[in-house]
């Protein structure tokens, strides 16, 4: 497979580029604008995705590019980006100011991979699979580019002319941003909203407490958007975001039931309750992880509720 490309209209290129995982692709978009296109988002940062890349900017007819938009530090958005800032000499890299700290926690030089095992053997993980899981994280290409500029909620960039506002968005990642076009109702959402799949809400070492609870918020703030058309990070395109946000809304408080009945039913652990909430699905190691932290997300919702207790660190009943 390489990087397949769609005309979505009103100048928006999707670009949708293979990944090696069950979820097995991610769309990045090329905006089409007089004064130098924006890219949004890279992929993963393999040669091949640089290949692809190349092959895709050959198919738009090598269009100058001004700049590059990351909207979060996860490595199927943002490990790429140094390639492709070289590739394409794009002129600025924007960042949200909290995602760059955590893109250099996450990927720097500091990164410290045996507090990630600590931490996933902490909440229940077996000792070898907390290792493999660190060593499958750590080798990961990553590749992030330097931003040149960092945004927050408030900032706007211009995109054919239209002011498109920064949006921080956490739940997925705490400095998940999104860009919102206000005059035209598009959303550019990333991992924040998604059709066919609901996005990983995980509390990995480096989140904050309770990302459920943000992401639930951050579904209401899109809930008060006048969006009309939502370009996500995998999947379809979404024309009626209320109506996913309403069912990603309803697929949470299921999930909390079934977390709480695990602790009933005599699971302590996060690894444990994963195990339980994910018995029928049959998931492979990359997802293991993500199951995992997926699981402590919702114990700390269902804490922030009165309806679990932690009787000790990382050990769990309910209330």
């Amino acid at each position: 497979m390489r990087a397949e490309l769609t005309d979505l209209g009103g100048g928006v290129v999707r670009v949708t580029l293979p990944l090696p995982w069950a979820l097995d692709h991610v769309h990045c978009y090329a905006v089409d604008d007089p004064a130098g296109w924006t890219i949004i988002d890279c992929g993963l940062g393999s040669r091949s995705t640089l290949e692809w890349w190349d092959e895709a900017l050959e198919q738009l007819g090598r269009p100058e590019v001004r700049r590059i938009v990351l909207t979060h530090y996860h490595p199927d958005h943002l490990g790429a980006s140094a390639g492709l800032a070289e590739l394409t000499a794009a002129g600025e890299v924007v960042q949200g100011t909290l995602d760059a700290r955590l893109t250099r926690l996450a990927w720097g030089e500091d990164a410290d991979d045996d507090a990630f095992t600590r931490y996933l053997e902490h909440h229940g993980m077996p000792p070898a699979m907390a290792a493999r899981s660190t060593e499958a994280e750590a080798a990961t290409p990553v590749h992030p580019a330097t931003p040149t500029l960092l945004v927050d909620e408030g900032d706007e960039l211009d995109m054919q002319g239209e002011r498109f506002a920064v949006l921080v968005l956490p739940g997925h990642a705490d400095g998940h941003i999104a860009l919102f076009g206000e005059d035209s109702g598009r959303l550019f959402s990333a991992d924040v909203l998604l059709e066919e799949i609901t996005p990983n809400v995980g509390r990995w070492p480096d989140t904050r407490h309770d990302p459920l609870g943000a992401y639930l918020h951050s579904l209401g703030r899109i809930d008060g958007l006048p969006a009309t058309t939502v370009f996500p990070g995998h999947g379809p395109v979404i024309g009626d975001p209320a109506r996913r946000t309403g069912e990603i809304r309803a697929h949470h408080a299921e999930r909390l039931d079934v977390h709480q009945q695990a602790l009933r039913d005599g699971a302590r652990s996060a690894h444990d309750v994963a195990g339980v909430v994910w018995a029928a699905e049959g998931l492979g190691f990359h997802e293991q992880r993500f199951a995992l932290v997926e699981a402590i997300s919702h114990l700390e919702r269902l804490e922030a509720l009165g309806r679990a207790r932690q009787d000790q660190p990382a050990r769990w009943s309910p209330s």
